[in-house]
This record gives structure tokens, C-alpha cells and sequence, in this order.
């Protein structure tokens, strides 16, 4: 043969006798004057043994996890057996450690590197067949194996193998290819055997190419470590292997890979009846259309199940790093990634990318965003195959030499996949430095608000003290928006009021805390959440069960008029309603005095409006104390909940819920507003208004609808067509 060489794979249930077979085809092959090389692919390592004379070979991965560079020389992993046979070993990580299916696929990588083949005029690949995943499949990919044998016995569980095999050539192949060479079958000596294996044979479209007999010869050559070829005694055993040897060539007869579906194969196989193969994969099939009239995916979801579905946020990333930005924010923790570089970077991007843009651009500072503590093990394909748990275990301890005042583990999709033990790392806690494990798996765990979830209930239970107790005048401020330019300003105008009424802010979960204030949690007697989002919702729900947390009656007021209603009744929680009557009196004329200035540009405009099911009074109060009017507003109720923009009974007959653009277009027309607020800013026509928007998270106190109103004058005044008038060089810079 010259040029490529022929390559054949063998695969069948682990215990059938694969590496037996292998090992005498090989020596036969040999015996027909063929340069073979024999290729083992099993984690056991073992298939080359008895062309070896018994000896086992370093495998490719062991020689390349030892060595330093991740290379390795091929005269240490190619033996040369019983006639100048080449022999291989390609190995597995330890039990239980890595992925032996990517170990297959490193090995592969480094024998086509190091041009081995290209020597030998047959390859004879040995493979497990009990596992078709990804990496043991790689030898019956077209540009490895040119012929498969499936080996079996008429055991149920090794033809069940045997038809998986055919699963995966098919995956591969579709009916484009023909490449299944037929089936070795390994005697059993058990009833019925014979006839199974020839209704299986028959129903796949495949022949028996070789009857390897059951044999006390097959023993006594493994006890002399030697093929039953090498031992040169004649008989039917030896002429079985030299007879499918002679059979095996470039162009011998191949066939399509025609597996059976489950329910088919117990049929055929255990009941005995018969199939005949068709052209199309028996396992493939098709349901007419009037089969799915009536599917549940096209029935009519109840209204709970698609407020459910509505109820969950647009989806920002994986589990990974929903659990990365939430944890960030326990500053003075050290946050691992157990991850490859890429994962590591682009979540460290996600959260620091804002607080650079802010910092720069606008000067407001976001201290966890811009520097985040967070550090990655860099995982890379060594690892993956080998594991990576001894990478992390160092990684935890250098991070814990810096005392911090935790360490937290997320787990990425790699490091679940190869199944590294990250849990066992919390072991390496210690009295005062806890190591907090989120076995987020990346995207496996959920998505970006279940990595978050996860994150803030094992950070809780990991450190709250179930021992601390309510004291004092303290408040926890429970749900802020981990990555918002408005949230470190919210909290500064926050404080400056209960610092007036003397009520101190205990812990911020999880919003720039420290380790020990979320350990003593427990000792404020209320909790207020930041946000009214569903995902606060549930996380109330669950502290007030898990912890008996008690909770304000408000989250954090927007608009003048929630402001005042808010330190009202904070002041009565605490019994210093003294101090907030100051406070409010000061901030009356000071808001008063502020909306005038705006009186002049906004007297008399209409303003139209599109927003989703949330509450606007604050803004309505600002407007309507400036003299603007409200004169539509369109509400986008994909959650089909009962409307709460207002509690003003005599502002609701501008309301209405539209479905699409189109109704927002038709009210412009209508209404000619001169100015429109509405998410689809870009996409609205030019007209005699302009647009603009609101921030995700909105400014808490008295003056949230002061910024607006500060933007709709400016943008009167210049008609910049919604863009802010110090936001064009931004615009520019960025995206021009």
C-alpha cells in the first residue's frame, strides 16, 4: 500500500474480548506481510499487552501529563511487538478524575503531529464502544477509520453496544457514506446466541465476517502473553484471523450504518422476530403532520404558566457569570473562576467594562465594576483531560495567604463536564476565612439570574449567624443592582437621610459588603429591598422563611411624593419621627424651587409615552408640577398583569396597552406630542419631538424626575433628535 494507510476501527462492549481480537487481527494482518500499527484506545490500556509479550506500554497521556512542556517523544509511547507490530497506547486521566473522551481526542492530536502513521500500511484502531461521546467517537470519524467492525457476542447488552456504535457512524456518515465493514462475532456459548446474532445481522443489513469460536487456545496464549497467532498452532482459531485479515483491503465491500431503534432491537433481538432493513435508519421517524394537531408545545399556555415564563428577565449570560457579578460584590473576598481564559475574561469584561465607561466618560465610580476581585485557575486542555482539582486546591491556598475575608469557587462548563471535585475545596476552610463554593457549572446550572440566585443563597448560609439578634436602629438594604451607574448613588443619598434620623445601614446583600457584615446580617431589625423585580420577590420570600428576616413595607422610593411616604414611615418603624420632619421640610423646598426652574421650557409640552407595567407617579408628579401634560401612554403588559403605573384614579384614561410599534406610531400621529419617551428611540421617524428614555435603574429620593426634566429642556433647546446634547462625542467615539 502507498500513501495514506488503511485504517480500520474495532469497537464493542467493554469484556467482550475487543482487545483479544484486536491484538490476533493485528498479528495477522503482520503474518500477510503487512507493516500494521495497533492503536489502543481504551483508558485501561491494555490491548497491545499480548503483541507485547505481555508487556504494558507508557501511554500517551501519561507521558504527557509528566512532561513539563506538554510534549513528549514518540519513542516513548510506540512499541514495537510481534513482527515489527506498532503498538500505541493512547490512556485515560486517573478514575474519576477528567475526561477521558478529550484524552482520546489530545492523543489523536499528538500522534497526527508527530506523523506516525505515515510509516505503517495498516492502522488498527482498538476502541471501547460502551461509550459514544465525542471523544471516543474521533476513530470512526471519516479522516480516521476507512472500515468499523463491530465486535459482539449474542448477549443483549453487547448487540445494544454494537447498535449504539451504529448511532454514532451514522451521525457522522448520514446515508451519504458506506463504512461499516460487518460484525466479528465473539462466541459466548450461551443459548440462542447464534439465531440472535443473525436477526440482528439481517436487520441492520450487515454480514458476519468472522466467527471467533470459544476456545481454551484463546486462555493458554494469554497465559504465555502471545496472540493465538503467534503460538503457530494450527487450527480453526488461527484460521479465522487469517481469513478476515485476507479479507481486509481498500477495496473491500462497506455498508451504511443502519441502526435499529430501541424498541426494535428488543423486539428483533430478545423476541426473536424478524426486519428487514430498509434504505432509511429504521431508528429515524417521521410523524405525519396531522399526528401533531393538538401538540402541547401549540396548545394555549394558562395565564400562570405564561406570566412564569414572562416573569423571568432577558437572559445576560450563563449561571457562571450571574454568580461572578453578584459575587464580586462581597469586597474583601476573593472570587476564583475555575475556568479556561476565555470564560474568565469575558465575564470579567461583562462586569468591569461599565464602571470603566462610567469612570471615564462621567466621572461616577463604581468600585467593585472597575477593579473587581476576581481571578481564574485557567484552565486549559491539560487540565481537561487530567483534571484540574489540584490547580484549583493551589489556587484556593495562595488566595487564602492574602487573608481574605472569604473565598469564593464558581465553577465554569468546563470544569463541570470533567467532573472536578470543586466542592471538596471547601474543606480547606477555616475559622476565619470560609470557602464558598458555586457549582455553577457555567451554563448548566441556568442562566445568568440562576447563577446570581445561587450565589447570594450560599453566601447567605455559608456566612449568616443564626445567633446574631435584632438591635438597635439599623437596616439592611437587601436586592441592589449588582453592575447600574445609579446604585452607588442611590445608596450615598440613602445614607444622607438616615444619617439625619440616626439609623445606620447594617449590610448591603449584596451590594458592596464585606464578609463580616453579611455574617451579622441578623442584628438589624428590618430589611429593605432595593427593587420591586420578581427575582427580589423570591429572595424575600426565601430570607424571611430560611431566617425569619423582617421586611419594610416599601423598597427604596422613587419620586417625591414615594420619598416623603418612605421616611414617614421609617421614622414611625424606629420612633423618630422628630427627626425626619426636619429632613422632609428641607427637601419640600428645595424640590419646589427646582421643578420651577424647568417651567419656562416644559410649560404646556405633551408628552407621550411607552413603558412596561411599572409604576410612574414620580415621574407624572415632576412633569405635571413643571406644567408638562401626559397625554398617552402606551404600556407593553407582557407579564398580563393588572395595570399599576398610577394610583391616581384620574390619570388612567391616558393609559393604554398596545401590542406593537405600530401603536405607538398611530398615537404620534394623533397626538403630535413634543416629546416621546419610549425604548424604540432609534427606530421612530423623525417628526417635531424628541425622544429619549429612561435608565434601567432609576435615581432614589426627592429629585428622580428632576433628571428628567433637566434632559427634556436641554433637548428642547437644541433638538438634537433624541441625542443628549454631552452624549455626542460618546456616540461618536463609540459607535460611529
Amino acid at each position: 500500500m502507498n500513501g495514506k494507510p488503511f485504517e480500520i476501527a474495532l469497537y464493542g462492549k467493554g469484556g467482550i474480548g475487543k482487545s483479544t481480537i484486536c491484538a490476533n487481527l493485528s498479528a495477522a494482518l503482520a503474518l500477510k506481510g503487512k507493516r500494521v500499527l495497533q492503536i489502543g484506545c481504551d483508558p485501561k490500556h491494555d490491548s497491545t499487552r499480548l503483541l507485547m509479550e505481555g508487556r504494558m506500554l507508557p501511554t500517551v497521556l501519561e507521558c504527557l501529563r509528566d512532561s513539563a512542556s506538554g510534549e513528549a517523544p514518540l519513542s516513548e509511547v510506540l512499541g514495537e511487538g510481534y513482527l515489527g507490530i506498532g503498538c500505541i497506547e493512547a490512556g485515560g486521566p486517573k478514575p474519576g478524575i477528567g475526561c477521558a473522551g478529550r484524552g482520546i481526542i489530545s492523543a489523536f492530536e499528538f500522534l497526527e503531529k508527530k506523523k506516525v502513521k505515515e510509516r505503517y500500511d495498516i492502522v488498527n484502531y482498538d476502541v471501547l464502544g460502551d461509550v459514544v461521546c465525542g471523544g471516543f467517537a474521533v476513530p470512526i470519524r471519516r479522516e480516521y477509520a476507512d472500515a468499523i467492525f463491530l465486535v459482539t457476542s449474542g448477549e443483549y447488552m453487547a448487540l445494544y453496544a454494537a447498535n449504539n456504535i451504529l448511532r454514532g457512524v451514522r451521525n457522522y456518515d448520514g446515508d451519504k457514506h458506506r463504512r461499516i465493514a460487518g460484525i466479528i462475532y465473539n462466541r459466548r456459548l450461551v443459548a440462542g446466541e447464534d439465531e440472535r446474532v443473525s436477526r440482528f445481522a439481517k436487520a441492520t443489513g450487515l454480514p458476519v465476517c468472522a466467527v471467533v469460536p470459544r476456545s481454551d487456545l484463546f486462555s493458554k496464549a494469554e497465559e504465555e502473553k502471545k496472540t493465538v497467532m503467534e503460538l503457530g498452532t494450527e487450527g480453526r482459531e488461527r484460521e479465522v484471523f487469517l481469513k478476515l485479515a485476507e479479507s481486509i483491503s481498500e477495496d473491500m465491500p462497506l455498508f451504511e450504518a443502519l441502526p435499529l431503534s430501541d424498541e426494535d432491537l428488543e423486539r428483533i433481538v430478545l423476541g426473536g422476530e424478524d426486519f428487514s432493513p430498509s434504505k432509511k435508519a429504521p431508528d429515524v421517524k417521521e410523524t405525519p403532520v396531522s399526528e401533531c394537531d393538538g401538540c402541547e408545545e401549540d396548545m394555549p399556555r394558562t395565564d400562570e404558566a405564561a406570566q412564569e415564563q414572562a416573569s423571568r428577565p432577558p437572559l445576560y449570560g450563563c449561571a457562571f457569570n450571574g454568580a461572578a457579578t453578584a459575587a464580586i460584590h462581597l469586597t474583601d473576598a476573593i472570587v476564583i473562576a475555575h475556568s479556561p481564559k476565555s470564560c474568565a475574561f469575558y465575564t470579567w469584561q461583562n462586569i468591569s467594562a461599565p464602571g470603566r465607561r462610567n469612570l471615564y466618560n462621567r466621572g461616577i465610580l463604581m468600585p467593585s465594576a472597575i477593579s473587581p476581585n476576581f481571578e481564574p485557575t485557567l484552565i486549559d486542555g491539560h487540565d481537561v483531560v487530567f483534571g484540574a482539582v489540584d490547580k484549583l486546591r493551589s489556587a484556593v491556598a495562595a488566595a487564602m495567604e492574602k487573608k481574605p475575608g472569604a473565598v469564593i469557587v464558581i465553577s465554569s462548563c468546563v470544569s463541570g463536564i470533567i467532573g472536578d471535585d470543586v466542592l471538596s475545596t471547601e474543606e480547606m476552610s477555616t475559622d476565619e476565612i470560609p470557602v464558598i463554593v458555586l457549582p455553577a457549572d457555567g451554563d448548566i446550572s441556568g442562566d445568568y439570574v440562576s447563577g446570581m440566585d445561587m450565589c447570594l443563597k450560599r453566601i447567605a448560609k455559608r456566612l449568616i449567624d443564626r445567633n446574631a439578634k435584632p438591635s438597635g436602629k439599623k437596616v439592611n438594604i437587601i436586592g441592589e443592582y449588582g453592575v447600574s451607574n445609579n446604585t452607588d448613588v442611590n445608596y450615598r443619598v440613602l445614607k444622607s437621610w438616615l444619617d439625619a434620623m440616626g439609623i445606620e445601614i447594617g449590610c448591603r446583600f449584596l451590594g458592596d459588603a464585606t464578609a463580616a457584615e453579611v455574617r451579622d446580617l441578623l442584628s438589624a431589625p428590618l430589611n429593605i429591598l432595593a427593587l420591586d423585580t420578581p427575582d427580589n420577590a423570591k429572595l424575600k420570600a426565601w430570607l424571611e422563611e430560611e431566617y425569619g428576616c423582617v421586611f419594610f413595607s416599601r423598597c427604596l422610593p422613587v419620586g417625591y411624593r414615594a420619598t416623603e411616604n418612605f421616611l414617614k414611615e421609617l421614622g414611625e418603624f424606629f420612633g423618630c419621627e422628630d427627626r425626619v420632619a426636619p429632613v422632609l421640610e428641607a427637601e419640600r423646598e428645595r424640590y419646589l424651587a427646582e421643578t420651577e426652574k424647568y417651567k419656562e421650557a416644559l410649560k404646556g409640552k405633551k408628552v407621550l409615552m411607552t413603558t412596561i407595567n411599572t409604576d410612574i407617579d414620580w415621574l407624572w408628579d415632576t412633569a405635571e408640577q413643571a406644567g408638562a401634560q401626559f397625554v398617552w401612554i402606551g404600556v407593553l403588559n407582557y407579564l398580563r398583569q393588572q395595570l399599576r403605573l398610577t394610583s391616581d384614579p384620574s390619570r388612567k384614561a391616558v393609559i393604554h396597552e398596545i401590542q406593537t410599534r405600530s401603536d405607538i406610531l398611530d398615537a404620534v400621529e394623533k397626538y403630535a406630542p413634543d416629546i416621546v419617551i419610549t425604548g424604540y428611540s432609534d427606530d421612530m421617524p423623525k417628526g417635531a419631538y424628541v425622544t429619549d428614555s429612561l435608565p434601567m435603574t432609576q435615581r432614589v429620593g426627592f429629585y428622580s424626575g428632576i433628571d428628567v426634566l433637566d434632559r427634556w429642556s436641554l433637548l428642547l433647546e437644541n433638538r438634537r433628535e433624541g441625542e443628549w446634547v454631552n452624549d455626542r462625542e460618546y456616540f461618536e467615539k463609540y459607535f460611529a
